[in-house]
């Protein structure tokens, strides 16, 4: 028998070694296969081995080709050379076979949700199936809806297909006075006076609408193959100024007389021109001239540009009572870290300088001094410094007697012991068992 030469001696002899060739010694290397997900069927060099994870042992030096195959995934293929005695890890992540639909339905033009997506209307093909069981829910106005269910195993393309029967029924519409727009459900569908086929059997909601008069709105149960009569008698509503800002809680002047924040709505302004104007703190003023025409409804937004700017401080440790020229504006919370503080904002200051203070019972901190643009952050980090304020008597138990030790408290153990900082600077550890009482000092006020 001819045999092709591949990767010289050493390769054909370890090829043959691992076909099962007597005539050839087994090798000591080894190769770990993984898969993603598991359970892929693996040949090696064409000879089927354990599904993955699997580890094939005992194989001679070589090039070794790697085929892995699992229902419902695209076949996929690795190479690995080991030297004698090595060792490989082929690890493979799956590609799903996606599986192809024809979707179709009578009369076309459904909407077609597979497993409640929507994926669009038919005549539709789909090149991105997943493997395995889905439900295809066919929708159309005036039909009723029709579900079919397909089992997707391969790349073999399949036919999905419903046939939708009708569901509609009529509605004549007319209203006083007539010119109205008719929507039934949400859609526009015409103007009164006027008749409207293939409206979905069951109840259905249908609004008139006029400009200068109160929507008129009804239910009405449509039954296939007949048709309702709806008749609308619009009411006229008086001039009505709704005003509205971004963000909200702008103050809202009206001819210079404050009538509200906004959200706002007016109905008791006449027909005319108007100047109103939209105010709030650390945002331009923005005015307007408005033009109410009668019995009519009008809708004004006033977006806000933005003229101040912020201050973000976190403090190290947390806990800092944070003074922004002079004025309390809170106090900084611990991060989960319990190192530092969160972020604690200071929003809507006016473009300007401003003196930073912290204070915490036990630190010191140097003011600062920062300058904040329209529209603009500074983010400050501010580390305080621990100061030596004695907070903490502690009796103790020696073998000379009782002594008495008064410091700063600097850390408590879980076995009962604990750091206390003496007025040199010395840390003192103090065993559990030499505690007699731990006693608090008054900790006098910051200045």
């Amino acid at each position: 028998m001819r045999m092709r030469r591949i990767g010289g001696v050493a390769a054909v002899l370890s090829i043959l070694a691992f076909a099962g060739c007597d005539a050839a010694p087994r090798g000591d290397g080894q190769i770990r296969i993984t898969s993603d997900p598991e359970g892929a069927a693996v040949t090696l060099n064409g000879r089927a081995v354990e599904p993955t994870p699997t580890t094939v042992t005992r194989l001679p030096a070589g090039t070794y080709l790697i085929k892995l195959d699992k229902a419902g995934y695209l076949p996929a293929y690795r190479t690995a050379a080991i030297l004698e005695g090595g060792r490989a890890t082929v690890e493979v992540k799956l590609e799903p076979a996606f599986g192809l639909a024809l979707v179709e339905s009578k009369p076309p033009g459904a909407e077609v949700h597979m497993d409640g997506v929507f994926r669009g209307r038919t005549p539709l093909f789909l090149v991105d199936v997943p493997p395995g069981r889905h439900r295809f829910r066919f929708e159309s106005p005036g039909r009723l809806p029709r579900e079919v269910e397909a089992d997707f195993r391969d790349r073999v393309p399949q036919r999905v297909f419903a046939e939708l029967p009708g569901n509609a029924g009529r509605l004549a519409v007319r209203s006083t006075p007539p010119g109205a727009t008719v929507r039934i459900n949400g859609v526009e569908r015409g103007r009164t006076p006027c008749e409207i086929d293939d409206v979905p059997a069951g109840e259905n909601v249908v609004e008139i609408l006029l400009a200068g008069y109160k929507p008129f709105s009804e239910k009405v149960e449509v039954r296939v193959q007949e048709t309702r009569e709806v008749a609308g008698v619009l009411q006229a509503i008086p001039t009505t100024l709704r005003i509205e800002s971004l963000p909200k809680g702008a103050r809202i002047y009206v001819n210079n007389q404050y009538r509200g924040d906004a959200p706002l709505e007016l109905t008791d302004l006449p027909p005319g021109e108007h100047r109103v104007r939209a105010e709030l703190a650390g945002y331009e003023p923005l005015a307007r001239t408005v033009n109410l025409a009668a019995q009519a409804m009008a809708v004004e937004e006033f977006r806000l540009q933005k003229n101040s700017g912020k201050i973000v401080i976190v403090s190290e440790p947390p806990g800092a009572r944070v003074f922004v020229n002079g004025e309390e504006k809170g106090e900084t919370k611990p991060a989960p870290s319990g190192v530092i503080s969160e972020p604690f904002e200071v929003d809507l200051l006016p473009p300007g300088t401003y003196q930073i203070r912290l204070t915490r019972p036990g630190y010191s901190h140097t003011p600062k001094t920062v300058t904040v643009g329209p529209n603009a952050v500074v983010d400050l980090h501010e580390k305080m410094a621990r100061r030596y304020v004695p907070d903490t008597r502690v009796r103790m138990k020696l073998e000379s007697g009782e002594i008495v030790r008064e410091g700063m408290l600097m850390r408590k153990f879980p076995d009962g012991s604990i750091e206390l900082q003496l007025d040199t600077g010395t840390i003192l550890k103090i065993g559990a068992g030499e505690i007699l009482a731990i006693e608090p000092l008054r900790i006098p006020a910051p200045r």
